[in-house]
């Protein structure tokens, strides 16, 4: 086990950590978590692609490279990349919320309504769940609204 002291900027200790082990995709990850939490959207993405590099089948970097482009108003690579991390782990329910989330405001609400619906089953007790609960019912009031 390793530790490493973390004085000053976080994203040093995570580079420092990464220069003694380049092919961890969860260290990768988690360095662009970092960047990506202070705008460093360039960096962030080259970190998550090296985390992809170093695991092809890392849902965690997918998913956040799909939150990434959501980020940068990027719609149609978010919606590839949450896909991408639902083929990879189809019960990673955050992958679900986002990609919903997205499939909505791009006007594909019925593609939405099933992404909030499998979110629902995977996390039904989350403080997100009321949310994806808010989105079904206004989906559904919107339909019934052509209904009639």
């Amino acid at each position: 086990k390793m530790t490493v002291a973390i004085k000053g900027d976080p994203t040093a200790a995570y580079e420092q950590v990464e220069a003694l082990d380049p092919v961890s995709a969860a260290g990768w990850n988690n360095l662009g978590l970092l960047h990506h939490r202070m705008s460093h959207y360039d960096k962030a993405g080259e970190c998550y692609r090296a985390a992809l590099a170093a695991d092809p089948t890392s849902c965690e970097a997918r998913y956040n490279l799909g939150a990434l482009h959501e980020d940068t108003r990027d719609l149609p690579a978010a919606i590839g990349w949450y896909r991408l991390a639902i083929e990879t782990n189809p019960d990673y329910a955050d992958s679900h919320f986002n990609l919903a989330g997205v499939l909505a405001r791009t006007g594909q609400r019925e593609d939405a309504e099933r992404h909030w619906l499998r979110y629902l089953e995977l996390d039904p007790e989350s403080r997100w769940a009321e949310i994806a609960r808010a989105h079904l019912g206004e989906a559904g009031a919107a339909g019934s609204e052509y209904q009639e």
